[in-house]
């Protein structure tokens, strides 16, 4: 049973993350779609998981993408505002 119910979270945690890059795809490249999700998973891999990085990242990537739809505002935005738009990202 547990193995049925881990299966499922895995599945449902991909399509989600898939699902999240559809979203900031609507304004950013797919390079500066993963030039973000990589930086972002390098800074937050320091203080969580890398699998908890992951989410949060493939969260972020979207909620910060609406926000900003220039990928260049987004990066003059700076680290501060975009931790605080992407609040909510667990």
């Amino acid at each position: 049973m547990k193995r049925i119910f881990l299966l499922i979270t895995i599945i449902l945690l991909l399509t989600n993350c898939k699902m999240i890059m559809k979203g900031a795809a609507k304004y950013w490249t797919r390079k500066q779609i993963k030039e973000f999700v990589g930086n972002c998973e390098d800074h937050a891999s320091k203080i969580m998981s890398d699998e908890k990085a992951v989410l949060y990242c493939d969260c972020a990537v979207d909620v910060v993408a609406e926000k900003y739809n220039s990928f260049e505002d987004a990066m003059k935005a700076g680290l501060i505002e975009v931790l605080k738009i992407a609040k909510d990202c667990k």
